[in-house]
């Protein structure tokens, strides 16, 4: 059930709302027709881009809060963060088409292996300083977070923030959100 919840709390998609208070318009019309933060701040500028994280990180700061507190098990953890990725990615309510998913797993990360977001920060700075194609830089570095969560002994959450990071990975290099045709932008 914990799951299901989490999925549809991921459904909320900062750049739809942002973009739907600023402009009345969706945001999968304009720009790339992502609903994320990237595509947001493009069309609306950098406010929409800050109030777009804000929202797609407490989406996931908060639930994963609650199930530390709880002290859930890593199993509903890991799987809570696999879902809320997915039901930002893949939003239900959006017919499929949201976010590419980085502010969801840097928000995972930040609550579940704050470690593994420091060093993937320093490995971003480092490749923005030098020559280092960044795009592939940034995909090999998304990669530590979870082993390292592996490596410290939590067998499921890393191997959940595995699939988190997969699952990124495939939004960002395989068509997965093309834009709204004529007839779904009129309905």
């Amino acid at each position: 059930m914990w799951i299901v919840i989490c999925y549809f709390i991921a459904n909320i998609n900062g750049a739809y709302m942002v973009t739907k208070w600023q402009k009345g318009a969706d945001i999968r019309t304009l720009g790339s027709g992502t609903g994320g933060a990237r595509n947001a701040g493009r069309v609306l500028g950098k406010p929409a881009f800050v109030w777009t994280v804000v929202i797609d990180a407490l989406k996931v700061i908060l639930p994963l809060s609650l199930f530390l507190y709880l002290s859930a098990s890593p199993i509903i953890i890991g799987f809570s963060v696999i879902a809320l990725i997915t039901g930002h990615i893949w939003p239900l309510l959006l017919k499929g088409r949201g976010g590419k998913g980085i502010v969801v797993y840097l928000a995972a990360l930040l609550m579940l292996e704050p470690l593994g977001l420091i060093l993937f920060g320093l490995i971003a700075f480092i490749a923005s300083i030098t020559p280092m194609p960044f795009s592939k830089v940034m995909i090999a570095a998304m990669a530590i977070p979870p082993l390292l969560t592996i490596w410290q002994g939590d067998l499921w959450v890393g191997l959940c923030l595995g699939i988190g990071y997969c699952l990124v990975v495939i939004a960002h290099t395989l068509p997965v959100h093309p834009r709204l045709s004529i007839k779904e932008e009129q309905i």
